[in-house]
């Protein structure tokens, strides 16, 4: 869970800046892929066969974007949901209200 803003620069709807703050208030900083692919490779090596398809997912995902600012935001429940900035700030443009979910 968390708070986000895109603010868009000189009318142009594609530059911007997106900014995200946790439910403390403080700001949730992008993590780099390379970190994150050190983490997910790591998670992979030692999931149980019940974890396994999620840290393949997640690593899957990295892979992928690993060019894109990289989001890791934590439920309340506890879980992470790992979202790309320009996932994240194309569903806010999309949103009709003021909530976003990004399952």
């Amino acid at each position: 869970m968390a708070a986000a803003v895109f603010r868009v620069f000189g009318g142009i709807p594609i530059f911007g800046v997106l900014r995200i703050t946790t439910p403390d208030g403080l700001p949730l900083a992008p993590v780099t892929s390379h970190l994150l692919l050190t983490i997910a490779e790591q998670r992979l090596e030692s999931a149980s066969a019940e974890d396994y398809p999620e840290a393949k997912r997640r690593l899957d995902f990295i892979v992928r974007n690993a060019g894109d600012r990289l989001y890791d935001i934590k439920c309340p429940s506890g879980h992470y949901t790992l979202k790309t900035a320009p996932e994240i700030t194309r569903a806010i443009r999309r949103a009709a209200g003021d909530q976003v979910s990004l399952a």
